[in-house]
C-alpha cells in the first residue's frame, strides 16, 4: 500500500520526533543518574531531572497515538472549531485557567520572582510606592540572601520595595485591590489566544490555519501552566503577540500602537525580554521604503518607557542607600546606572554553561505540543528564504534564545523554558507554515495537540500541584490555635526561604525566618507579648492565640 507524500511527511515527522524525544530521555537519564538526593540540587535541574524526565513517557506515547486515523480526524476538526469559535475557546480557557490557579497553584506565589511582583502590587494597591516594616525586624522578615535580589529594604526607615520594574505589578494592582490577583494571568492567557488567532489570520488568510495556531497555543503546557502562575511571562507573551500583530502589516498608526505596547512590555519586570523580541522587527522595518515614517511612529510610541523606566531604575538602585550602619552602599549616579544594571545580569561568558542551554532546548521541546518544535523547524525551512515578518519572527526567536547565553544565571524556578516565553509564539506560527496544504501532516499535529491538551497538560498540572503542595508542607503547623506568627528554619527543607513571604504592611499572619532560638523568643516577648508558642518542630515554630 503506497502513501502520499503528505502522509510520508507525517510519518517522517513522527519518527524524527520520537527519535529526538528518546535521545532527550536518554540524556536526562544519564545526567540524573549521579544525583543522590533530588532535593540537594538547584531547582532548575531538579525540575528537569525529576519532573520533565517523567513527562517524556506520555510525550512519546502521544507522538505514537497521534498516528491513529480517528484521532487525526478529531484533531483536524478541533482546529477548525477553534478557528470558527475563538471567542468561545478563549472564554472557556480563561475560566479553566482561573480554576487552575486554586486547584493546581494553590493561589500561592511559589517563587520569589512571583512574590516580588505581587508584593509591589499590594504596595501600589495601598496607594504607596513602598511597603513599611519595623526596621528592627527586617532581618527576620527578609532573609539577607534575597535582600536586593527580589525585595530591597531600608534599615533606617523600614521602607521596602520590590526590585523588578513595576509594569506587571501595575497590571496586577486592580486585581490585588479586589482580592483576586490570581485572575490576571488567566485573562492574559485567554487574551493571547484571541491575538494569536488574529495574527495567524493576517499571516495565513484562512480560518483553518488560524484555528491550528490557537489549538497549538492552548494545548502547550508552557502556555497554560504559566497562565495559572504569578509570573510575568504571560504578559510578555501577549505583548509580543500584539506587537507582531501591529507590525505584520506596518503603517505609521500601527507602528505607534506597537511602540506603545513595546513601551509597556519594557516595563513589565525587566526590559530584556522585549528588547530581544523587538530588535529584529526594528531591523526589518529599517529595510522598508517607508522606514522613516514607520520607525518614527514606533519611536514615538516607545517614548513613555524612557522616563518611567529610567526613573524607577534609578529609584530602586538608590533605594535604601545612606550613611547608616546598615546602608547597602553609596548612592549610584545616573550616569553609572546602566553599566551597573547590565553588569549585574550580563557577562561575556555565562556562568550557566553549555549544558544549561541544551537543557533549555529540552524544556522547550517537552513543554510544547508533541512534535510542535520539529514542525516549527520544518516550517521555517519551507518558508526559506525568510522575508518580511517571517524573518523578523525568526530573528526574535533566535535572538531571545542566544541572547540569554550572556545571562549569568539560569532561570531557576519556572515552567517550561521561561526565558524564551516572550518569543514562544514563533513556534506555533512556524508550525502552521509546515502543515499548510499538507492535510495529513496537519491532522497528525492536530491529534498531537488534542492528546497534549487532555493528557500532557493534566500530567503537568498534577506535577505542579504536587510540587507546590510539598513546598507548602515545609511550613510548621499546629493542630489547634489561631496561628499569627510562623518561624521557618530556612537552613532546612528545599528552597524554604521562598516561604518567607509577608504583606508589605504586615497585614495578616507574619512569617519570620529562624535566626537564633533565644533571640527569636526575646523578640516575640518584646514585640508580640500577646502571642504564645503553639507548637514547634524541626521546620520552625508557630505562635498565636489558643482557642
Amino acid at each position: 500500500m503506497s502513501h502520499s507524500p503528505d502522509s510520508k511527511d507525517a510519518i517522517a515527522l513522527a519518527a524524527a520526533s520520537l527519535a529526538v524525544s528518546a535521545l532527550i530521555w536518554a540524556t536526562l537519564a544519564a545526567l540524573r543518574a549521579g544525583v543522590g538526593d533530588p532535593f540537594q540540587i538547584p531547582v532548575y535541574r531538579h525540575l528537569i531531572f525529576f519532573q520533565d524526565f517523567y513527562a517524556v513517557a506520555p510525550f512519546i506515547a502521544a507522538l505514537a497515538l497521534a498516528l491513529l486515523a480517528p484521532l487525526r480526524r478529531m484533531g483536524a476538526a478541533a482546529a477548525g472549531w477553534c478557528g470558527r469559535h475563538v471567542l468561545l475557546v478563549a472564554g472557556l480557557s480563561g475560566a479553566a485557567l482561573a480554576a487552575g490557579t486554586g486547584l493546581v497553584y494553590h493561589h500561592h506565589p511559589l517563587s520569589l520572582d512571583e512574590y516580588a511582583v505581587l508584593f509591589q502590587s499590594r504596595v501600589f494597591a495601598a496607594g504607596r510606592l513602598t511597603g513599611q516594616y519595623p526596621p528592627a525586624l527586617i532581618d527576620w522578615l527578609i532573609p539577607q540572601f534575597f535582600q536586593g535580589r527580589f525585595v530591597k529594604p531600608s534599615y533606617e526607615t523600614g521602607q521596602v520595595i520590590a526590585i523588578y520594574w513595576p509594569g506587571f505589578s501595575t497590571l496586577l494592582t486592580p486585581f490585588t485591590a479586589l482580592g483576586t490577583p490570581w485572575l490576571l494571568n488567566p485573562l492574559l492567557g485567554a487574551g493571547t489566544l484571541l491575538v494569536v488567532h488574529q495574527l495567524a489570520l493576517r499571516l495565513f488568510r484562512d480560518a483553518q490555519s488560524a484555528g491550528y495556531a490557537v489549538l497549538f497555543t492552548l494545548a502547550s503546557p508552557a502556555v497554560t501552566i504559566n497562565a495559572i502562575s504569578y509570573y510575568s511571562m504571560p504578559a510578555h507573551l501577549l505583548a509580543s503577540a500584539l506587537y507582531a500583530l501591529l507590525l505584520v502589516e506596518p503603517t505609521p498608526r500601527r507602528a505607534l500602537g506597537a511602540g506603545l505596547v513595546g513601551s509597556a512590555a519594557l516595563l513589565l519586570h525587566n526590559p530584556a525580554p522585549h528588547l530581544l523580541f523587538a530588535l529584529p522587527w526594528i531591523a526589518w522595518l529599517a529595510t522598508r521604503p517607508d522606514r522613516w515614517r514607520v520607525l518614527g511612529a514606533l519611536a514615538a510610541g516607545y517614548l513613555p518607557s524612557i522616563p518611567l523606566g529610567w526613573s524607577w531604575a534609578l529609584f530602586a538602585e538608590n533605594f535604601g542607600r545612606g550613611a547608616g550602619a546598615h546602608s547597602i552602599g553609596a548612592t549610584v549616579p545616573a550616569g553609572n546606572l546602566l553599566s551597573r544594571l547590565l553588569g549585574r545580569v550580563f557577562a561575556w561568558s555565562s556562568s550557566t554553561g553549555f549544558s544549561s542551554h541544551l537543557l533549555d532546548l529540552f524544556k522547550l521541546w517537552l513543554w510544547a505540543v508533541p512534535a510542535l518544535v520539529a514542525a516549527a523547524a520544518l516550517g521555517a525551512w519551507r518558508e526559506r528564504p525568510l522575508r518580511g515578518p517571517w524573518l523578523a519572527l525568526a530573528g526574535s526567536a533566535a535572538l531571545t534564545y542566544f541572547g540569554y547565553f550572556l545571562v549569568q544565571f539560569d532561570q531557576g524556578h519556572g515552567w517550561g523554558f521561561r526565558y524564551f516565553h516572550s518569543a514562544w509564539l514563533a513556534v506555533p506560527l512556524f508550525a502552521v507554515c509546515a502543515i499548510r496544504r499538507a492535510p495529513a501532516l496537519a491532522s497528525y499535529l492536530g491529534a498531537c495537540a488534542l492528546l497534549s491538551l487532555v493528557v500532557l497538560t493534566g500530567f503537568r498540572a498534577v506535577q505542579v500541584e504536587q510540587y507546590i503542595a510539598r513546598h507548602l508542607a515545609q511550613r510548621p503547623a499546629v493542630a489547634a490555635g489561631d496561628a499569627r506568627v510562623t518561624f521557618v528554619d530556612i537552613s532546612r527543607g528545599y528552597y524554604a526561604w521562598d516561604l518567607i513571604q509577608n504583606d508589605p504592611f504586615l497585614r495578616g499572619p507574619i512569617t519570620f525566618r529562624v535566626r537564633e532560638p533565644a533571640a527569636d523568643r526575646a523578640m516575640m516577648a518584646q514585640r508580640f507579648p500577646q502571642y504564645e508558642l503553639l507548637g514547634s518542630d524541626a521546620r520552625g515554630s508557630v505562635w498565636g492565640l489558643r482557642r
